[in-house]
């Protein structure tokens, strides 16, 4: 994957896709695991960690990856915009269920994954507390996440409580023939818990070419989550990563 000069993306015409650069952001990959199986065409440009990156807050107004944008639209960031932007651009190749219940169940589960207090979130929030109790500033992440000593402290049963509840969708799923977690087909919530899934269970190298620097983050999982990933849910992360992701990924 060949990253573009931002000022360029910026400014160039079609589908463009700012990632968080070196990292398996989730929201990012998941995005980019989208357009790819929608055979959209994309330009990529780099969010630097920790870094100003003045151009892209200056354009999108954030400070945060992804940002998605399509010609002259404004970009948008948030899961929910990023996603109906693709079904609007390829509606050929839906991720969003058309029967209306499992729609519901659909957006449910992934606001339940992505949005603002989710499981992503959750995971943020426990990785920051841990920091935190080891001694450290929230800083400019906590602040980002809205970390509190009390949101911190409960993110890690939230986490627990959610992945218990994807496990028994799955497994219902398997028992009426499905491999997926809504209906009969692939959906984004498939590709959102591809991705999210690296929060609790990071993929090995071969599979997620993280820097020997960065990998020891995602590994610091508290054993009480580590522990709750129910085998299920990795057995689908595995199968979705190999049938729709590139591997290895592309960080």
């Amino acid at each position: 994957m060949e990253y573009h000069d931002i000022d360029d993306v910026i400014q160039a015409q079609g589908l463009r896709l700012i990632l968080l650069r070196g990292f398996p952001s989730p929201w990012g990959q998941a995005a980019k695991a989208m357009m790819e199986f929608k055979h959209l065409s994309y330009r990529v440009g780099a969010l630097v960690s920790r870094g100003e990156n003045a151009a892209v807050v200056a354009w999108a107004g954030t400070n945060s990856a992804p940002v998605v944008a399509w010609n002259k639209e404004a970009p948008v960031n948030r899961w929910d915009d990023i996603l109906l932007l693709l079904e609007r651009l390829a509606p050929g190749a839906p991720l969003v269920p058309a029967e209306l219940t499992q729609k519901v169940q659909f957006y449910g589960l992934a606001h339940a994954m992505c949005a603002p207090g989710g499981f992503g979130w959750n995971r943020r929030l426990d990785m920051i507390h841990g920091s935190v109790t080891a001694g450290a500033e929230p800083g400019p992440f906590g602040t980002k996440y809205g970390y509190s000593p009390e949101d911190g402290a409960r993110a890690g049963a939230r986490s627990i409580e959610f992945m218990k509840l994807l496990a028994q969708q799955l497994k219902r799923q398997a028992d009426s023939g499905s491999p997926f977690i809504v209906g009969d087909q692939v959906t984004a919530v498939d590709f959102y818990w591809a991705a999210f899934s690296n929060l609790v269970a990071i993929q090995p190298p071969e599979v997620c070419p993280l820097d020997a620097s960065i990998r020891p983050m995602f590994e610091a999982v508290a054993p009480a989550v580590a522990e709750a990933v129910d085998p299920v849910l990795l057995a689908h992360r595995d199968h979705i990563m190999d049938t729709y992701f590139k591997v290895p990924m592309e960080l």
